[in-house]
């Protein structure tokens, strides 16, 4: 869970630093590691992180870090 905040704040400073799509990246480039990290890790699962079954979670990974990345390259509002 820890991994998860320090994630997080990354992805913060990325934002306020370098600019909002690559904030962006940072968080969805996070929740695909979350999802391998989960595909692959035993179970019960990594603490803050398993919250449904093992697939649920996966796919749940995958699809909200594949809407953010999209988001953030197509969106032409977000100035890099």
């Amino acid at each position: 869970m820890w991994l998860v905040v320090v994630a997080v704040v990354a992805a913060t400073v990325t934002f306020a630093v370098v600019g909002p799509r690559a904030g962006c990246s940072v968080v969805a480039g996070v929740l695909f590691a979350l999802a391998i990290a989960r595909a692959v890790g035993p179970e019960p699962g990594l603490p803050g992180v398993a919250v449904r079954g093992r697939v649920i979670d996966v796919v749940g990974y995958l699809l909200l870090g594949a809407a953010i990345a999209v988001l953030a390259f197509t969106s032409p509002s977000l100035v890099a």
